[in-house]
């Protein structure tokens, strides 16, 4: 009898703690998953307004976005290294470090900033490889010039929003893009059709609109640092090498990944404009389940971060564990919306038969690997929390380009399914990723990195 209440107070014990802990995620998520909501209402609203100029013109945005993101994708990820950093910090009490963290941040985002602008001029290279026909090839790099060209701006305010989200304050980068995604929306509406003396100029018009909207909250989110942090801080390279330990792994995993998706894409461009358009339409109704799951790992991120920090890695599980609950949860929603209306979802973008029966397809197939998706980016996020970004970097890079390409080429190509095929490749990297990330969380093998990186001392801000 002793031994069973014994039991019935550890498992009350542990419930209490789970609704503690999801309590605690939903809290610092709920700002991340309504910012990246917005951030993504940007893309989308690109999507849809595009989508009723024309159907070349949305499958142009569509390659010239992968295109953005295949430049972009190095430099951004190698700049999150600061939330990691920040978020460590601020468990262990270092303020001081966090908000150093913060000007380094700044500085390295303005130097990766000037590179890429300096790669503009690739574009047609680039859509060369990717295919697709001439019209096409030729709106994406109009598009893909515009919006590479506000790249310092979109960095540093990648970087100042890493910080503000480390140290726990995901409110302010919330604010920030509910604020973007109003003047995106503006601008596209003008910018694309045309209002007065302002021409209509189309795909130009959407990637003007989103680079203008960049350099604005760039422009707004420093004011509110340099009223609390006016004083820059003195250069300290320890703590641009612990930026860069965390953050090149990440910087590496995006861009492979993205090269892998350029292929997957480029797939999709050699199938026809049809496959195409219908890949951009799904992508963008998907990334309303998958931006909701990203923000809820990125909690995960901050909190694992925090508790590292702080020298309490059995917190991390619990947070871990919160997180897995909120994102399963929430995109296993998801994925039901997605099996019923498909037709529907697809239908507000597009109204071409053809896509619309590839559109379909395409929906119900991400409606299986929403909970899987779930679980991979929940374990990566804390891995990345913990300073294991090593191990995630090795992993996506396998998963995308052992498991992604290959299966895609086959189901896509070699078997004929098109775009249907080539999208259950990508379910069977989703399903790898969950299984190894999962597995390399619940092993304890990040815990010796995470102590490591944890108590590496750094110079404080002047």
């Amino acid at each position: 009898m002793v031994s069973g209440h014994q039991e019935n107070e550890h498992s009350s014990h542990q419930q209490d703690n789970l609704r503690r802990n999801i309590r605690q995620v939903a809290d610092v998520s709920w700002p991340i998953v309504i910012g990246m909501l917005s951030y993504t209402a940007m893309g989308v609203t690109d999507t849809l307004l595009v989508g009723w100029v024309g159907k070349t013109e949305l499958a142009a945005v569509g390659l010239g976005t992968t295109a953005v993101f295949l430049i972009n994708a190095f430099f951004v990820g190698s700049i999150h290294g600061v939330k990691v950093v920040s978020a460590q910090a601020t468990g262990a009490g270092k303020h001081d470090v966090a908000s150093s963290a913060a000007w380094h941040g700044m500085a390295i985002a303005v130097i990766f900033g000037i590179i890429a602008m300096a790669l503009a001029g690739v574009g047609p290279q680039i859509f060369a490889l990717m295919g697709g026909s001439q019209e096409v090839q030729d709106l994406a790099c109009q598009y893909f010039q515009w919006r590479i060209m506000a790249s310092p701006f979109w960095y540093v305010t990648i970087a100042l929003c890493d910080y503000y989200q480390g140290t726990g304050d995901t409110r302010t980068p919330m604010k920030l893009n509910l604020l973007t995604n109003g003047l995106n929306i503006g601008l596209d509406l003008v910018m694309i059709f045309g209002l007065g003396p302002i021409p209509a100029m189309g795909v130009k018009g959407a990637a003007l609109a989103t680079a203008i909207a960049s350099v604005l909250s760039m422009v707004i989110l420093l004011g509110v640092f340099l009223r609390k942090h006016r004083r820059p801080a003195q250069f300290d390279m320890g703590l641009v090498e612990q930026i860069g330990h965390m953050g090149l792994p990440i910087g590496v995993r995006y861009v492979l990944n993205v090269c892998g998706f350029t292929v997957f894409t480029s797939m999709l461009a050699h199938m026809g404009e049809d496959e195409l358009a219908a890949n951009q339409i799904a992508f963008k109704i998907l990334s309303l389940s998958f931006l909701p799951g990203y923000g809820i790992s990125e909690a995960a991120c901050v909190l694992t971060g925090q508790h590292i920090g702080a020298g309490q890695p059995h917190k991390a599980r619990g947070a871990f564990n919160a997180a897995m609950v909120l994102s399963v949860g929430i995109m296993g929603v998801f994925g039901v919306i997605f099996w019923m209306i498909p037709h529907t979802l697809i239908g507000i973008f597009q109204n071409d038969q053809q896509v619309l029966e590839i559109g379909t397809e395409l929906l119900m197939v991400a409606a299986f690997f929403q909970i899987f998706d779930a679980v991979a980016m929940t374990a990566t996020g804390a891995l990345n929390g913990a300073g294991d970004t090593r191990f995630t970097m090795v992993a996506s890079v396998m998963a995308s380009w052992f498991v992604l390409v290959p299966a895609a080429y086959t189901f896509g190509v070699v078997l004929e399914m098109g775009a249907t095929g080539a999208w259950l490749g990508m379910t069977f990297e989703i399903i790898a990723l969950a299984a190894v990330m999962t597995w390399r969380f619940h092993t304890g093998a990040w815990k010796d990195k995470a102590t490591a990186v944890a108590h590496k001392p750094a110079a404080a801000a002047a």
